[in-house]
């Protein structure tokens, strides 16, 4: 019995060692680190795609980008304004922050004698988004809601024009609006519009559209 007992030990041994023999590691994770941004890089913007409509009367905040004024501009001049924030329809970026817009000067008339005041009137007519597609707006009023100030034409002595022999009058002040000065355009018309992706820089402004006679 005890024969027997050894001998079945020993076989079950015997075919145990190649099975051990055959057993391999597990294998060894990869160490490699995916790759990543260098510091600092900008993040991708998101991407947009589509057309979204805007509507009519949607006010937008601009500034102005230079003094204008009825002893300073002439009729016809033309300037560049900006937008103040990101303009976004329905949840969809149309124009970001620092869009530029041209206005033009449609009336002036410089300031007179007898305290006559000078008059001008401006009105933006378009904003530009970033692939180049216009916005018209319009403004609301001869200087929409600019803040005006008013400004003598010359020194304290040219205030007043010589009329006549001896006689005398007192010249009135010029109107001016300027650089920075805030006021709203509103959208025009229902237009169908580019979707702008989230972190696309606005257009710059373009010199040749800005002109002084």
């Amino acid at each position: 019995m005890f024969t027997r007992i050894v001998v079945t030990a020993a076989v079950a041994l015997s075919l145990a060692a190649p099975c051990a023999a055959q057993t391999t590691s597990p294998a060894t994770p990869s160490t490699t680190t995916p790759a990543t941004a260098p510091a600092g890089a900008p993040a991708a913007p998101a991407v947009a795609a589509g057309k979204t409509e805007i509507g009519s009367g949607d006010l937008i905040s601009v500034a102005i980008q230079q003094d204008v004024g009825s002893r300073i501009s002439s009729e016809g001049d033309t300037f560049a304004v900006l937008t103040l924030s990101d303009y976004y329809v329905r949840g969809n970026l149309v124009l970001p922050k620092g869009s530029p817009g041209y206005g033009v000067i449609t009336h002036l008339k410089r300031a007179g004698s007898f305290h006559a005041g000078g008059e001008m009137t401006f009105t933006v007519k378009r904003l530009i988004a970033p692939d180049g597609t216009e916005i018209a707006v319009e403004t609301n009023g001869a200087t929409a809601d600019a803040d005006k100030t008013t400004e003598k034409n010359g020194s304290e002595v040219g205030q007043y024009l010589m009329w006549g022999v001896g006689m005398f009058a007192k010249r009135g002040n010029d109107m001016l609006v300027k650089k920075g000065a805030t006021f709203h355009v509103s959208t025009m018309q229902a237009k169908d519009v580019p979707v702008i992706a989230l972190g696309t820089a606005p257009a710059q402004i373009n010199p040749s559209l800005v002109k002084h006679q």
